[in-house]
């Protein structure tokens, strides 16, 4: 599903070249739950961006279902994010004025999906993730763990192949942070593939596979 080939990144600081990854290469198949693992700095989130289509390598090829990022239009990348991969961050990125429902809803406005078949899914969606009691709160009346419980509905929506979660964990509690990677883990069994970028090991540990990056470079995968 996901292939990098002799992959490096860099970026243009004033007239200084500043390394961020440096000759990676690794693949991720189909199915996968895999752990990117870092400290702050190592380039984990810049793969991520990567592998999510946010961002092009500066040298090397990357291949993601099967086609090369290289290849695609502007447009093709866009609808690859929208269709194929789902996005989880840290911070929730929930838009404050819109309901629950409302917010796992807006991936399917984008995609074209009519509105009563919209409201359905993410009614089911949120239902899935135990929220059906939920549908109609506002982000702020919502905790931490339900916040991120939305975000992973609203990342499923249009019926994504691969979840990307940068630090999924990193604003939650010990406790609500287990039963978020609980969640991803019956995702991974359901046939989801999902890519978890954490520092912390007691987090990558839930995957089947971690990839090691450490000064831009993958140490062990």
């Amino acid at each position: 599903m996901i292939e990098f080939t002799n992959v490096s990144k860099s970026y243009q600081v004033g007239g200084t070249t500043i390394p961020v990854l440096r000759d990676i290469s690794f693949q991720i198949g189909s199915g996968e739950f895999v752990s990117i693992m870092g400290p702050s700095g190592s380039g984990k989130s810049t793969l991520m961006h990567i592998i999510g289509c946010l961002d092009t390598p500066t040298s090397g090829q990357v291949s993601l279902f099967g086609a090369s990022l290289a290849s695609m239009t502007r447009d093709e990348l866009a609808r690859t994010r929208n269709r194929e991969i789902g996005f989880v961050f840290q911070n929730f990125h929930l838009i404050a004025r819109m309901t629950a429902l409302r917010n796992v809803e807006l991936p399917l406005v984008y995609a074209g999906w009519r509105r009563s078949k919209r409201i359905e899914r993410a009614t089911q969606l949120l239902t899935d993730v135990g929220l059906e009691h939920r549908l109609n709160h506002y982000p702020n009346e919502l905790s931490g763990g339900q916040k991120q419980r939305v975000a992973i509905a609203r990342a499923l929506a249009t019926g994504p192949s691969l979840i990307l979660a940068d630090e999924p964990t990193g604003a939650l509690d010990t406790a609500t942070g287990t039963e978020i990677m609980g969640l991803f883990q019956r995702l991974n069994q359901q046939g989801v593939t999902v890519v978890v970028v954490t520092h912390d090991d007691s987090i990558a540990r839930y995957a089947s596979r971690i990839i090691h990056v450490r000064d831009g470079e993958v140490v062990d995968n």
